[in-house]
C-alpha cells in the first residue's frame, strides 16, 4: 500500500506545482480516486490554457519594455 500512497502523494504534488488550490487539489484528487479522468484532464487542459495565457501576456510586458528601451537607446539613452 505505500506505493499508492507514494503516488497519491505525488499526485498532490503536481497539482501544487501547477498552482491548485487546496480546494481545487482536494476535488481533482476525489475525480482521481473516482477514475473519472476525463473530467480530471479537462480541468487540467483548462489550467493549461490559463497558464499559457499568463504567460503570452508576460511575453508582450516584455516585449513592450524591450521596445521602450530600445527606443530610448536609438535616441541617445543608456538603457
Amino acid at each position: 500500500m505505500p506505493e499508492a500512497n507514494n503516488e497519491a502523494q505525488r499526485f498532490r504534488e503536481n497539482l501544487i506545482d501547477i498552482g491548485f488550490g487546496a480546494e481545487m487539489i482536494a476535488h481533482c484528487s476525489l475525480l482521481q480516486k473516482e477514475g473519472r479522468n476525463e473530467d480530471l484532464l479537462r480541468i487540467l487542459r483548462l489550467r493549461r490554457r490559463d497558464l499559457l495565457n499568463s504567460i503570452h501576456a508576460e511575453q508582450k510586458k516584455l516585449d513592450c519594455l524591450d521596445y521602450l528601451a530600445y527606443q530610448l537607446r536609438r535616441k541617445g539613452g543608456t538603457a
